[in-house]
Order: C-alpha cells, then structure tokens, then sequence
C-alpha cells in the first residue's frame, strides 16, 4: 500500500487518466463530479478507486500523508477538484513533460538557490523566490506550467514548507526552507518519489519502501518507422519526401541525444505539413482539422514546443546558460499522431484519364 511506483491496475490508472486527461486539455483539475460520472459509464467506482490508491504516512485527516492525489478520498465534495501529485505522473508517461519533468527541473533550481542564498550574521531569515527566478533560470518550459506551478508546489512535500505570501505589486512568492536540500541527489521523477516516499515514511514512523532503480531501457525510434513508410508509399498529389527526410533524420538526431538539432527538426516539420491538412498554418491545422478527442489533446499541445525551437533558433548568445535538453522535447505519441493525421489527410493523386 506504501509503494508509489508500484504498478498500478487497470481501473486505478483509468481514474488518473480521466483526471489527467482533463488537465491537459483545460489546464484545471475536473471537478470530483466529472470524473465520477465519467467512470460511472465504465461501472467503475471512482470513490473506490481513489481510496484505493497507493498513499504513504496517515490516511486520515491528521498527520503528514502522500500520494498519487492530493485527496485521501473520504468525503470528496461534487465540485471539489482532485489535483494528481508528480508521483502520478510516473504512471502517465503524457503527465511527463507537462508537470513530472518541469518540476523536478525547477526543484533543482530551487536546490541551488537555497544553498547559494546569502546567509546573515545578525538576522535569522529563510530565501524567497518568485516565479520570475524559475522563468529566467529553465527559458522554454511548457506554456501555462509557471502559472499552475504554485499550486503544483504546494501539494509535494519538497516544497510545501515554509510562508507564501504576495508583494504589495501582486508578485507571489514562497520561502525556501533548508530542507529542500534533502532532494539534490533526486535525478529523476522515480528517485524524487522514493526520497519523498522516505521521509513522509520517517515522520509517521512507517518503514520505507525499498528503492529499486528502474532499469533504462533500449530507446526506440521518436517518429514511428512504420509510419515514415507509410508516408514514403503514399500515393498523394503532394511531394512528401522533404518530410519523410526530416522525420528520418529526428530520429537520428533523437537517438543521438542532440536536443537543439530535434527541437529545429519538429519545428520544421510542424511548419512543414499544413497544406497537407489544407491549411497554411498550424494553428489552422489544430482549429480547423476534425480530429478525435485524443488526437486534438495531442496535436493542441505539440502548438507549445514552438517556443523551446524558438529559444533555440533566436536566443542569441549571452552570459546565461542554456538549459535546453531531451527532456524539453514532446513526447513520441504527440508527433505520431500528428502525422498519422498527415498520412489520413493527404490528397490522393489524381488518376490517369480513362482507368
């Protein structure tokens, strides 16, 4: 019950999808009331399921707890709002690079500067940062993630410490406490939970799970390669080998590890394919392309990693770092849908007069 990387079931993770789901199409937590009547059509109980999840610390109202969602699910209210937790989003590999990833990029930069936070000799005061800190050290994160992040901050144990406050300007900003030191060595989303699962462990005398490192599995190709053969094969009225060629060489450059060559790749082939779909912009593609709930949620956010090319095409050189790395890049479902849209959409090549 304590385990928060433990596999989940089939109608444990159906809830997180529901929720999740929701979230990245609208940016908000669905209320309580949405995604119980949308298991209801499935006959699956989703009071059940929540309480069912995996939690560590108290699982009642008093002492510290953690899990997959903010809520323990006793009592949730029809319009309350859910939220699910960065330990969620390693049981929904599309929570990844929206939430999972971005925080755990920020905790780092969170890390850095509470240690490097100067320190004085006649007064006892914790560092304060603001979101403009966040945004000026990790350019190109998701679009919306910075606005949501105080409320995704508040529900992880690494950061719900310490004052929160806003400046007489409206500027929110929170204290830094010492104890977000105790996450510098957390590299990835699995070692962050596992630290996480620890401590809450610790502080309600529960024995903590033990951490097994998830093993790091062969990389396959980012562009499907039966989909660029099935591109290449198509009979259309429209040239297609410039793309076939860009999404050969994204995987080349995605197997490689060359993260400003793959964000100048997707971006071409994002300004590459819309009068495939008849339009001439992608915005025309996204609005104006009948598309199935799915694939509309998938081709809607692949619009936002216009700005990580953008960092990477325009940024001119400075004394700032560049932060851009793999982890900046959609994921691998996003672009197949996408062209499994262009390979749907492509106008057929006329046929020879008299066949």
């Amino acid at each position: 019950m304590n385990d928060l990387t433990a596999p989940l079931s089939q109608q444990q993770t159906s809830l997180l999808v529901t929720m999740a789901q929701q979230y990245l199409m609208e940016g908000v937590w669905p209320v309580w009331h949405f995604t119980v009547a949308t298991l209801d059509r499935y006959n699956l109980d989703a009071e059940d399921l929540i309480r069912s999840l995996p939690r560590v610390g108290s699982t009642g109202h008093v002492g510290p707890s953690y899990g997959l969602t903010s809520h323990i699910g006793h009592q949730i209210a029809d319009d309350d709002r859910p939220a699910l937790t960065i330990a969620a989003s390693l049981h929904l590999p599309e929570l990844q690079p929206y939430i999972g990833e971005p925080f755990l990029r920020t905790l780092h930069v969170l890390v850095a500067l509470q240690r490097n936070a100067p320190v004085s000799t006649q007064q006892a005061t914790k560092p304060r940062y603001e979101l403009a800190d966040i945004a000026g050290a990790l350019p190109g994160l998701p679009k919306g993630f910075l606005a949501r992040l105080p409320d995704i901050l508040r529900l992880e144990p690494a950061t719900w410490v310490g004052s929160s406050g806003t400046t007489e300007e409206g500027i929110w900003w929170h204290e830094l406490d010492r104890e977000i030191r105790r996450y510098r060595d957390a590299k990835d989303l699995k070692e962050y939970v596992h630290t996480t699962s620890r401590l809450i462990s610790a502080m309600a005398g529960e024995p903590a799970p033990a951490f097994v490192p998830a093993p790091t599995p062969a990389p396959g190709p980012y562009v499907d390669e039966t989909l660029i053969a099935d591109l290449e094969a198509k009979d259309t009225s429209l040239r297609v080998d410039k793309l076939v060629a860009l999404a050969h060489e994204l995987n080349a450059n995605h197997a490689a590890e060359n993260p400003y060559a793959c964000q100048m790749l997707l971006r071409a082939i994002l300004d590459h394919v819309p009068p495939a779909f008849g339009q001439s912009t992608y915005q025309g593609v996204v609005a104006s392309v009948r598309w199935g709930k799915t694939d509309q949620a998938y081709v809607r956010k692949l619009a936002e990693f216009r700005n990580p090319a953008d960092d990477v095409l325009h940024r001119q050189i400075s004394t700032q770092p560049s932060r851009i790395d793999m982890h900046d890049l959609p994921p691998r479902t996003y672009v197949n849908a996408l062209l499994q849209g262009v390979l749907v959409h492509l106008p057929s090549a006329p046929q020879p007069q008299g066949s």
